[in-house]
């Protein structure tokens, strides 16, 4: 039997103002209830729920947790140690205590907000924010998009089928020294651009040695694993460490592909635009509860010949110009003139939307409806990098792509990339 929908925070503080109104007493409200003294009336708040209360999903409610604007309602998490985390980090912010669930089909059942931060492992994107998007959510979600290229391209039919708003936490585009590179390479400050050189590190899994652990008494592992083929539980590659196993990640090609390739695609006005062809090659992979590929290359190459390259030896986004160079990283950037940085763009210059504030522009976008910096169609296109990267290296094979249709041209089989089932009960 479904669970009744618990009414909404204004609906609640609507029908009781209406029934002191009826009973002929005066209301009283608290100020903060009005808005008043530099508070937010909750009749005009933004609700929230929050699914990962860990890692970047616990990041992500930080965030959220200091907007006065917003209002956390329920939080979710498989793990109940993450989970009281996250009930306790909302109180800690002066917030009302959030109900608590372990399993994410609970909260829809009971719950109905305007808004979810859902950060949760890479296998978990597609089959937990679809249904979130068809119950009527806007969504703050992690990146990489999907586990799949194919998870992907049902999670973008499904935002815009309900007409919902998403922001990916793509955040370097909301960061200031970003921002800038893209606006001055847009805007023509070394001339044209036709290779943009990548680098964005090796995969992280640590030694193979180890004692795999039991399953945890505050750990649901059976929800943890979800949709991917079930393994034996093995502390090194849940939580964190997820990203080195194929089953539940992507290594570090995919888990970063949404940063600094994606502010190369931005850069050169390709980032809603599908390649041509991806390269790729890896070398040895991970051991133990690991197999990813700890080093790769990969070039992706667009119609008109642009070339993006992308390799683990180093951090950062460097534009190539026609008449000099534009490189950026986390908290520093050079130029091949030192004065370029700094010189103006012009009247009329191409400026990139949004803030610097990614968390920010996703509220303000819920609450005004215009697409945000880093909406679900560019997330879609960007991750679908990494993921034609790592088929290539799966296939061990250049693979041409028809963006129209949005398969690689080349018969590959059965590829773990491009698509994957689902295991029972959990599908998209």
């Amino acid at each position: 039997m479904p669970h009744p929908q618990r009414p909404s925070r204004r609906d609640f503080l609507r029908q009781s103002s209406l029934a002191g109104l009826a009973l002929g007493f005066p209301t009283l409200i608290p100020a903060s209830a009005l808005g008043k003294d530099g508070e937010v009336a909750p009749s005009n708040r933004l609700e929230m729920v929050a699914v990962g209360t860990a890692g970047m999903g616990g990041s992500n409610l930080g965030r959220f947790l200091g907007m006065k604007s917003v209002q956390v309602i329920a939080v979710c998490d498989v793990d109940l140690n993450h989970l009281k985390a996250g009930v306790n980090a909302v109180k800690q912010r002066g917030g009302s205590e959030p109900r608590a669930y372990q399993d994410y089909r609970e909260l829809l059942a009971k719950e109905k907000a305007e808004a979810a931060s859902i950060g949760v492992p890479d296998h978990w994107h597609a089959p937990i924010s679809i249904p979130f998007l068809k119950a009527g959510y806007d969504i703050y979600g992690e990146k990489p998009l999907a586990k799949t290229l194919a998870e992907g391209r049902a999670m973008v039919d499904a935002a815009k089928a309900h007409g919902r708003v998403w922001q990916t936490g793509m955040w370097q585009r909301s960061t200031g020294n970003f921002r800038r590179a893209v606006e001055l390479v847009r805007n023509g400050a070394i001339g044209k651009v036709r290779r943009v050189e990548v680098g964005t590190g090796s995969s992280g899994a640590g030694p193979k040695d180890g004692d795999p652990g039991k399953v945890p008494g505050h750990l649901n592992y059976d929800l943890w694993v979800g949709p991917s083929a079930m393994m034996d539980y093995d502390s090194r590659r849940t939580h964190f460490n997820w990203r080195w196993n194929y089953n539940f990640g992507g290594g570090q090609l995919v888990d970063w592909v949404c940063h600094h390739v994606d502010i190369a695609a931005w850069g050169v006005s390709k980032d809603l635009e599908y390649p041509v062809s991806v390269e790729a090659k890896g070398s040895e992979t991970a051991q133990g509860p690991w197999n990813v590929h700890r080093q790769y290359d990969y070039t992706v190459t667009y119609a008109d010949g642009t070339e993006i390259t992308c390799n683990s030896r180093h951090m950062g986004t460097k534009f190539i110009g026609e008449t000099g160079w534009v490189y950026v990283n986390r908290g520093s950037q050079q130029t091949s003139d030192p004065k370029l940085w700094d010189a103006p763009l012009g009247d009329g210059a191409w400026r990139c939307p949004g803030t610097t504030d990614n968390w920010k522009d996703f509220t303000d976008c819920v609450r005004t409806r215009r697409r945000p910096v880093a909406h679900i169609e560019v997330a879609h296109h960007t991750t679908l990098l990494g993921h034609l990267a790592n088929a290539s290296i799966h296939a061990g094979r250049k693979l041409t792509f028809d963006g129209k249709a949005e398969k690689v041209r080349e018969d590959i089989g059965e590829n773990p990339f491009i698509s994957r089932k689902l295991r029972d009960p959990y599908g998209i």
